[in-house]
């Protein structure tokens, strides 16, 4: 099912971000004991996590954490997705270092590729795993974690992670495919900012399949979170 939001105000965007983060949790943790989230950076769910990092009443020790996509520099560095993630969520809230999956740094990024999708497939314990919950945001040339526009990444049916690049980066990437992305039961898009809207209409309005963001999927629900700016030629 696709649900699309429009928030006036950021604070209740967070409020609503945050009460569908618990149900999605809370639901997993009930069914399975666990929940398996994984987590985009940039500076777009900044607030969020910020607000996120506050719920100290959830229950974090059955929640494990995963990173959509990394760009491979050192953790230390602001381009990091980990580095924002850990700066603005993990470390606030102190969570445990085994509830974090991190990618490899200090090994061959092929040999880092591969390590990741074993860690995955072995949390999850399958071969096909379903993440409970996925958020993504979405480019202004319609990208989502690191599969961009005309990509080789775009075509991989098998691989749940993938080696990606962006023109102009001296670093490369590492994302989760669509074939894994599309296996989850609740995948959320956020978006925010005027330079957001024309992409937002190009997805929900156009249908425009050269986009990446376009071919995402989810078992049970798919959010798109916008706020006001982003979803300016959409009629909500």
């Amino acid at each position: 099912m696709r649900t699309i939001k429009m928030f006036d105000d950021l604070e209740d965007m967070n409020f609503y971000l945050i009460d569908l983060f618990t149900q999605i949790t809370t639901e997993a943790i009930e069914k399975n004991n666990k929940a398996y989230i994984a987590l985009s950076g940039g500076s777009t769910p900044q607030s969020f996590y910020q607000n996120l990092s506050k719920q100290k009443h959830l229950n974090w020790d059955k929640i494990h954490i995963f990173f959509v996509d990394e760009r491979m520099v050192s953790n230390l560095d602001e381009k990091s997705n980990i580095y924002k993630i850990e700066k603005y969520l993990t470390k606030p809230l102190n969570l445990k270092k085994e509830h974090i999956h991190y990618i490899s740094k200090d090994i061959d990024i092929l040999d880092a590729i591969k390590e990741y999708e074993l860690d995955i497939k072995s949390f999850l314990h399958v071969e096909k795993p379903s993440f409970d919950l996925i958020l993504l945001g979405i480019g202004e040339d319609g990208h989502t974690a690191s599969l961009f526009p005309n990509s080789g990444t775009l075509k991989e049916e098998e691989k749940l992670i993938v080696l990606a690049s962006k023109k102009d980066e001296d670093f490369d990437r590492v994302s989760f495919s669509y074939p894994l992305i599309n296996l989850a039961k609740n995948v959320i898009f956020l978006s925010l900012g005027e330079n957001k809207a024309s992409i937002i209409k190009k997805i929900l309005l156009d249908k425009d399949r050269s986009l990446p963001a376009f071919h995402v999927k989810a078992q049970d629900n798919l959010f798109y979170i916008l706020d006001k700016k982003a979803a300016k030629f959409i009629d909500l």
